[in-house]
């Protein structure tokens, strides 16, 4: 993974999509839907082949993303996997950005741009559940990274102007993902079963919420040995029977844990209740304070706090 965008005129940047790759196949009239592995899943993304039914040329295969924007707007790849699970889903829609054959004409030796624009056509009066994805022609396709992320987007793919089409993965296709990180404190772990010595598998952080510490999510990596041991190590003497979470959640597996050391967390994206996606472990904060992040005694220390700036 890159850790910046090309520049150059060469390039086109796109939003990267946070859902399914997915290709649609209309023949005659006839839709199919395809996963990126070549499965049929016209069934599971029935909606967006319905939607295709309405398209004006009758014989054409566009690539593109399936997805479900999240209460934010955004594509949320956890809505998507809940949609996904139900019989009937009116959320699912498709994000086109590739146009590989059209009424006859084989069109993956021709150049990138000419397929976008040949699509952006074809779905000029496409219906809501089928949306042309942007393309941006710039020299900084940084400053336009720097900018996805700001918004909480996943990041941009850039793409070279000129480029043919071809499966898997290729030079012409450069993938950047917008990556956060942030402190949480750490709510319980999860024991490495057998491990002599000790140490942990995984950790469950919380966030805060007013006076509530909430569930943030389990960073199952990022984990070195001596750091699985260490951190085990640091986390025995806080053991506590109950869970600190002011809503509790189902965690059979869980050692829960007084929240007072905190952990550096680096995580892709949150879902819409508010769990951290790809949450992977950094290290410990040990240049931050221990804290206890419970409502009783967040509202002693406050107290306290009180106290002193009264003296």
């Amino acid at each position: 993974m890159r850790a910046r965008a090309p520049d150059g005129s060469q390039w086109l940047h796109e939003i990267k999509i946070d859902g399914y790759r997915a290709q649609v196949h209309v023949r005659g009239g006839r839709v199919a839907v395809y996963s990126r592995n070549g499965y049929d899943w016209t069934k599971q993304f029935a909606q967006i082949a319905r939607a295709a039914e309405a398209l004006s040329a009758p014989d054409l295969i566009i690539d593109g993303e399936a997805t479900v924007l999240g209460n934010t707007g955004l594509p949320d790849f956890q809505a998507l996997r809940r949609e996904l699970a139900k019989k009937h889903s009116d959320r699912l829609v498709y994000l086109a950005f590739d146009l590989l054959y059209l009424d006859g004409y084989d069109l993956r030796r021709a150049p990138l741009i000419e397929r976008k624009r040949a699509l952006q056509r074809v779905l000029a009066k496409a219906p809501p559940k089928i949306h042309f994805v942007e393309f941006f022609e710039m020299n900084d396709g940084d400053a336009l990274f720097r900018h996805a992320c700001k918004l909480g987007l996943e990041g941009i793919v850039s793409k070279r102007r000129d480029a043919p089409y071809r499966s898997g993965r290729q030079e012409s296709w450069l993938k950047l993902k917008c990556t956060k990180s942030d402190t949480f404190p750490i709510v319980a772990f999860v024991e490495k079963l057998g491990a002599r010595p000790r140490k942990i598998a995984s950790l469950y952080v919380g966030r805060r919420d007013g006076d509530r510490l909430i569930y943030a999510g389990k960073a199952r990596s990022g984990y070195t040995e001596a750091v699985a041991r260490e951190v085990r190590k640091r986390l025995d003497p806080l053991i506590i029977k109950r869970s600190p979470l002011s809503v509790p959640v189902k965690k059979p597996k869980a050692t829960w844990v007084k929240p007072v050391i905190q952990a550096e967390i680096e995580y892709s994206g949150i879902t819409d209740e508010g769990v951290l996606r790809e949450a992977v472990f950094k290290g410990l904060r040990d240049d931050l304070p221990a804290v206890d992040a419970t409502p009783a005694a967040r509202r002693r220390a406050q107290r306290h706090s009180k106290g002193r700036r009264g003296c």
